[in-house]
């Protein structure tokens, strides 16, 4: 444990002194390497500080109770309402869910949630992502399984979440096409009456969820004009974003979460974030559209090595980021 704690250092320091280094151009998302790996030589140190930090992670998680909103769901929910996917390209499975429609309802067709967890060991399928005790416990589907969604998420929202794959520790490393495929064939599947799997939602209205790893990458995905909006939390990047980037996520809705005493990913990466999203917009417009919520200390319990890094678990239960 301390050999481990002392790399671990190392390669937090390593985050800082690439960050003069970051990449100052606009890459491509389907086919470039991810932006915030500063240099070839740091990804080595990345892996080692992902895999002791989901290791960890998983140890604690077990430890740690989940805690439901302060106002209790009004639409109940199991496991049951939770169904598998899987494209038939295989790019991933998927767990769904589906809002309750009255009988006979005239309704619009509900917004999709996709949710994009952090890094993990993700040695088994995605059903683990409903385990309320496993190593991707607190983001929404292990919230829905054990009956612990807000009603804006439940009765709201239909909710996709993606499983990298077995032994694929992070979305992060995977090329960006292959994602925006996956959610074109959840577009193209939609409608059929859930009997796929596949949820009826509106296309039009995709929002994204991602913690960790998956909140970087859910920045990346938002340039691409897919996506309505996001909820972000616990951001990784450490460099400023191209101004490419910039001008295509102007005018998104995004809300960032992020913890001061984050051991893993330090605050900073969220600051210059909302930083930069604030100046890209007018003020009246980032007003109504950018939020950061900044915590002084981990709402979590979690503490050591992961300490600070529980904010998508935070946010997810949060009544108010689905009715934003």
């Amino acid at each position: 444990q301390v050999l481990l704690g002392l790399a671990l250092a190392v390669v937090a320091q390593s985050f800082c002194q690439a960050e003069e280094a970051c990449p100052q151009s606009p890459r491509s998302l389907r086919n470039a390497p991810p932006p915030r790996a500063a240099a070839a030589e740091d990804e080595g140190r990345r892996d080692l500080l992902l895999s002791s930090a989901s290791v960890a992670l998983t140890g604690l998680v077990s430890a740690l109770p989940v805690s439901a909103d302060a106002a209790s769901p009004a639409t109940t929910t199991s496991i049951s309402d939770l169904h598998l996917i899987t494209d038939p390209s295989k790019m991933y499975s998927a767990l769904t869910y589906a809002p309750p429609l009255e009988p006979g309802s005239q309704q619009p067709p509900p917004p999709l949630l996709l949710v994009l967890p952090g890094a993990a060991q993700n040695k088994g399928t995605a059903w683990d992502l409903a385990d309320i005790n496993g190593e991707h416990r607190g983001l929404p589907p292990s919230l829905l399984a054990a009956g612990m969604a807000p009603a804006s998420l439940a009765g709201q929202f239909a909710v996709v979440a993606p499983y990298p794959g077995q032994s694929v520790q992070s979305f992060y490393d995977e090329p960006r096409g292959k994602i925006l495929q996956f959610v074109q064939w959840l577009c193209d599947e939609s409608g059929g009456g859930g009997e796929n799997g596949v949820p009826t939602f509106d296309p039009k209205r995709i929002f994204l969820l991602g913690f960790s790893d998956g909140a970087t990458l859910s920045i990346e995905l938002l340039t691409t004009g897919r996506f309505r909006g996001g909820i972000v939390a616990a951001y990784g990047f450490t460099g400023t974003l191209p101004q490419l980037a910039l001008d295509r996520l102007k005018g998104k809705p995004i809300w960032v979460f992020h913890s001061a005493d984050d051991a893993i990913f330090p605050v900073r990466c969220s600051d210059r974030l909302v930083e930069s999203l604030r100046k890209v917009n007018s003020e009246s417009e980032a007003t109504k559209l950018i939020r950061y919520t900044r915590f002084d200390k981990d709402q979590e319990g979690f503490t050591g090595r992961v300490r600070g890094h529980s904010t998508g678990i935070t946010a997810s239960r949060r009544t108010d980021i689905y009715d934003w």
